[in-house]
């Protein structure tokens, strides 16, 4: 993601105001290379265009304490939770340690809720509802300082931060209810 070759392409979203989703952390789809997705190449990137907006996938995990310094350097670096929001559910101990890390060092305006996932309706619907009844453990707290995770965090991350990015009012319901 930092080869200059594509330094054109980010000029040109930059330009035009395009929010960037970039797959940040570990490849596990062939044929990808891992090495071109390490979030610390977002560092050169975030630099060089301080006017493009990134939503970087997937906390950056298993490097996620590295997306979580860029995006603390960078004004216009945002941390997605794409894919590991389920682990709200099913690995919430873990799931609390990446989200209590990144509430630290960037805070709850520039943390993006996402799925990237493409399971059943019903498995998403899982994935909201464990975010929404999640809360850091107060022992984890207790032990690492993390700050519990309020409705107002909850409501920036699910779409205030996303919209804010992009540009919608999140706060006006578009398709009308019977």
């Amino acid at each position: 993601m930092n080869d200059p070759e594509i330094w054109p392409f980010y000029e040109k979203a930059q330009k035009l105001g395009i929010v960037l989703d970039i797959h940040t952390g570990f490849c596990w789809v062939p044929p990808g290379k891992s090495k071109y997705a390490l979030p610390v190449q977002l560092d050169d990137v975030a630099r060089d265009f301080p006017e493009l907006k990134i939503n970087a996938f997937h906390m950056g995990y298993p490097y996620s304490d590295d997306l979580n310094m860029i995006a603390m350097q960078h004004p216009n670096v945002y941390i997605c939770m794409s894919l590991l929001v389920p682990w709200a559910a099913t690995a919430p101990r873990k799931f609390a340690k990446l989200l209590g890390e990144a509430m630290r060092w960037v805070g709850p305006d520039k943390i993006t809720w996402g799925t990237d996932y493409a399971g059943y309706g019903a498995q998403i619907c899982g994935a909201v509802r464990g975010f929404i009844d999640f809360q850091i453990p107060e022992e984890l707290q207790a032990q690492y300082g993390y700050q519990p995770i309020t409705d107002e965090d909850k409501a920036k991350i699910f779409s205030g931060n996303l919209g804010r990015l992009l540009g919608i009012d999140t706060t006006k319901r578009r398709i009308k209810t019977k």
